[in-house]
């Protein structure tokens, strides 16, 4: 009867440790961010800590081959035209290609009005289902739909961010604006240390551009929960530019840009692959008779190269 009886509280025992096994595991696999790091035992104090959840060929330094790879496609599409950036996020190893280059940002120059949205959202002096009225002012029918609606309509901030986002719309980006003013972008251009992001003229360079998508992905402005929503609608903007060379079941949050006055043509982003997360921008200067399979070529061949290296070097 004893040894029957030992043999339940072993087996519930066993139950109770394989739950909490299971439960473990779910909770590794979500992120680092999930552990509490103040009662993590790190056997490397002085090493980032990170690093303890990095595998060794996961921390890519090496980029001269891929850097002699996008020589050609350079040389391919023209030298002078385009301006590059690309950083791998484990290692902060990282290429340049014109990197001071100033080039009008065309629709991206609409993410520090979108983060400076969701600022003021994390400081609670604006909610998701705030609203905001459509002035014929803010109407711009360029780029999405919203532009579309009658004069007077109420939309919540949540809806314009996501258009904004998702849809590059323009009266979503003016209308939000607007009613923010210039103040809360400029503190976060200032905050973050991106006091030469645009010159006189709103030109931006691809370097600093990728500054602003490295300060969503470590959080150092906007908490988790912010960054998150702003990557998680960035992630279900429209597959184009670099995305088109990027597989559909890898996460791509970016945002994209073209103006057909000064023939821009701009991609940033971060590409999440499994362990090896990079940024990368890109911005093309194109020419009056370009046409956009030309562009499209070119976006398609860059994104492809940059995603192959980091996806299969020592991947064994």
């Amino acid at each position: 009867m004893n040894n029957i009886k030992h043999l339940k509280i072993v087996v519930i025992i066993l139950a109770v440790t394989n739950l909490f096994t299971g439960i473990g595991l779910v909770n590794q696999s979500n992120n680092i961010a999930n552990i509490d790091l103040r009662s993590y035992s790190n056997p490397y104090p002085l090493v980032d800590i990170a690093r303890n959840f990095i595998e060794q060929k996961d921390v890519i330094v090496n980029l001269q081959p891929l850097r002699d790879s996008l020589k050609g496609i350079y040389e391919e599409y023209g030298e002078d035209n385009i301006s590059l950036y690309i950083e791998f996020l484990n290692s902060g190893a990282n290429i340049s290609y014109n990197q001071d280059a100033r080039y009008y940002p065309a629709s991206l120059i609409k993410m520090p009005v979108a983060i400076a949205t969701a600022k003021k959202i994390q400081d609670g002096e604006w909610d998701w289902d705030s609203k905001l009225v459509i002035f014929e002012e803010d109407v711009d029918t360029k780029f999405g739909n919203v532009g579309l609606k009658p004069i007077g309509t109420r939309i919540t901030i949540e809806e314009l961010l996501k258009e904004l986002l998702t849809k590059s719309d323009n009266t979503a980006y003016k209308m939000l604006l607007r009613n923010l003013g210039s103040g809360p972008v400029n503190d976060f251009l200032t905050e973050t240390g991106l006091n030469d992001f645009f010159d006189q003229d709103l030109n931006i360079t691809a370097k600093e551009y990728t500054r602003l998508f490295r300060s969503l992905y470590t959080s150092n402005y906007l908490t988790r929960r912010y960054s998150q929503k702003i990557l998680e609608l960035l992630s279900q903007s429209e597959r184009n530019y670099l995305g088109q060379g990027i597989p559909e079941d890898v996460t791509y949050a970016h945002k994209f840009g073209e103006n057909a006055v000064e023939y821009i043509f701009a991609d940033s982003g971060i590409v999440y692959i499994p362990s090896r997360p990079y940024i990368v921008t890109v911005l093309y200067k194109g020419k009056e008779l370009e046409e956009k399979e030309h562009v499209d070529s070119f976006f398609r061949k860059t994104g492809e190269t940059i995603f192959k290296y980091f996806n299969e070097y020592n991947n064994q």
